[in-house]
C-alpha cells in the first residue's frame, strides 16, 4: 500500500461562524464553523441559510467552476438536475431549467458568471431556494428582492484547495479534493470513428458534471446541455435506465458519460437502443474486451479516459 502524501498529523481549531436553522431534518442542530475568518461567500438577501442550503449551493458552486464559458446549473439534494453552457448567461439557465423543470422546482441556481438582470427575469415563476454566483448587477439583485423575500442570494468566491473531511466510526476519513487536471489528449478511441469537433466539445462537458453527480454516475449530453441524469444506483444500468429515460429522443446522436467503468456489456445495449453515439467511460473492468465488442456490434464510438471520478 503506497503512503500518501498527507501529514501525520492536522490539529484543528475551529470557531462557530453562524448557527443554522437547523441540520439535514428539523430535530438536527447544525452550526457552520471556520477555521478562520473569511466564509468564502456573502449572504446578500434572503432568510437564514439552513445545513441544506449550504451542501447544495456549496455543490452547485463546485460544478460551475469547472467551466470557463457562461455556465448555469441547477442542484437539487445534491445532484445537477440540469445544466448548460452558452456564450450567454440567460440561455445557458434556459436551458437547465428545460432539461428537468419538474425536478427545478425548490432547486439551488448557481452561475459562473455575474448574474445579469435578464437571468433574474427569466427566474420569474419558479420557487428557487438560493442563487449562488460570484456577483450580481444591481438591478438583478432588486429583480430578486422583488421575487421574494425568502429567496437566499449568495456572492462566492473561488475556495482554495481544501481537504475533504468524511466522520466515520470514532475518526475521520481525510482526502485530496478530485481536482486532477485532464486532458482529453490522452483519451483513448476503443471503437468507432474519431469524435467530431462538436462531440469533443460534448464529451468535455460531460466529463466535468459527471464527477460531480452521486455515483453510480451517468450523464447524458448533447450541445453542451445535460439532458439525462441517472444518479445513486447500486447497479450501473439503472443509472443508465433513469438518465436515457429522461433524455428521451434527446439521447439520439448525445454523448453518454460514466463516472466509473461498465461492468457489463447491458449498459452498451441499452444506450444503443436509444442512438447515444459516443460513450465516454474510464475502462478497466475485467469485460472490457465484451463492452468494446457490444459496442462495435452498434458502431457507437467508445473512448476510455483512464481515470475514475466516484462521488459517494
Amino acid at each position: 500500500m503506497k503512503k500518501s502524501n498527507l501529514t501525520d498529523h492536522i490539529n484543528l481549531k475551529l470557531k462557530k461562524f453562524k448557527d443554522l436553522r437547523y441540520g439535514e431534518n428539523p430535530h438536527q442542530d447544525s452550526a457552520f464553523y471556520l477555521e478562520g475568518n473569511d466564509s468564502g461567500f456573502e449572504q446578500l438577501w434572503g432568510i437564514e441559510l439552513s445545513h441544506n442550503n449550504l451542501g447544495d449551493a456549496n455543490h452547485a458552486w463546485k460544478l460551475v467552476l469547472e467551466f470557463e464559458e457562461p455556465t448555469v446549473a441547477i442542484v437539487k439534494h445534491g445532484n445537477p438536475s440540469g445544466i448548460a453552457t452558452r456564450t450567454v448567461l440567460a440561455e445557458a439557465y434556459r436551458l437547465a431549467h428545460e432539461a428537468d423543470p419538474v425536478s427545478a422546482f425548490g432547486g439551488i441556481i448557481a452561475a459562473n458568471k455575474k448574474v445579469t438582470a435578464e437571468v433574474a427575469l427569466s427566474t420569474q415563476g419558479v420557487f428557487y431556494e438560493l442563487i449562488v454566483a460570484p456577483d450580481f448587477a444591481e438591478d438583478a439583485l432588486e429583480i430578486l428582492k422583488k421575487k421574494s423575500q425568502k429567496i437566499r442570494v449568495i456572492k462566492a468566491e473561488k475556495p482554495p484547495k481544501l481537504l475533504e473531511f468524511t466522520r466515520v466510526f470514532n475518526g475521520y476519513l481525510i482526502q485530496t479534493s478530485d481536482d486532477l487536471v485532464e486532458s482529453n489528449s490522452k483519451w483513448k478511441v476503443q471503437t468507432g470513428s474519431a469524435p467530431t469537433k462538436e462531440q469533443i466539445a460534448d464529451m468535455e462537458f460531460a466529463w466535468k458534471v459527471v464527477k460531480h453527480v452521486r455515483s453510480n454516475a451517468i450523464v447524458v449530453v448533447k450541445d453542451k446541455v445535460m439532458v439525462g441524469m441517472g444518479t445513486g444506483q447500486p447497479n450501473r444500468v439503472n443509472s443508465v435506465k433513469l438518465a436515457l429515460v429522461q433524455a428521451g429522443k434527446k439521447a439520439k446522436g448525445a454523448v453518454l458519460a460514466s463516472d466509473a467503468f461498465f461492468p457489463f456489456a447491458d449498459n452498451v445495449k441499452l444506450a444503443a437502443k436509444t442512438g447515444v453515439s459516443v460513450i465516454l467511460q474510464p475502462g478497466g473492468s475485467v469485460n472490457d474486451d465484451k463492452v468494446i465488442v457490444e459496442a462495435k456490434k452498434h458502431e457507437m464510438t467508445m473512448i476510455f479516459t483512464g481515470v475514475r471520478h466516484f462521488k459517494h
